[in-house]
């Protein structure tokens, strides 16, 4: 309970790395939703989904996802940069609406 008697929902967030089918409906909702992104970005951050579980590990595009309820709320899409050893490019970070301004974004962020 709240301190002043009011009556707060604190939903838990869990993180996961696997890619899965059906996080390509629920990224393109995500991405769409957040107003930042054209129709061709939407359909890039789906196609990197596909990517990743057509060719796995070597398509070099990795992501960790933030869940509430079992919805993604957030998400990451990293890779390596070619010619570096252990430098990576964040391609994506996008995080819904009602959860922003909540710490996921920075936790995506040290996680990835």
């Amino acid at each position: 309970m709240h301190p002043k008697g009011i009556r707060t929902k604190i939903m838990e967030i869990t993180y996961r790395q696997k890619v899965k089918t059906s996080d390509k409906d629920q990224i393109r909702q995500l991405v769409q939703s957040s107003g930042f992104f054209s129709p061709e970005e939407i359909r890039i951050a789906v196609e990197l989904i596909e990517e990743r579980l057509s060719h796995g590990i070597p398509s070099g595009y990795f992501f960790l996802f933030a869940e509430s309820e079992g919805n993604i709320v957030g998400y990451t899409c990293f890779g390596p940069i070619p010619a570096t050893m252990y430098s990576y490019d964040l391609y994506w970070i996008v995080v819904h609406n009602n959860f922003r301004r909540s710490g996921i974004g920075k936790k995506l962020l040290a996680q990835t």
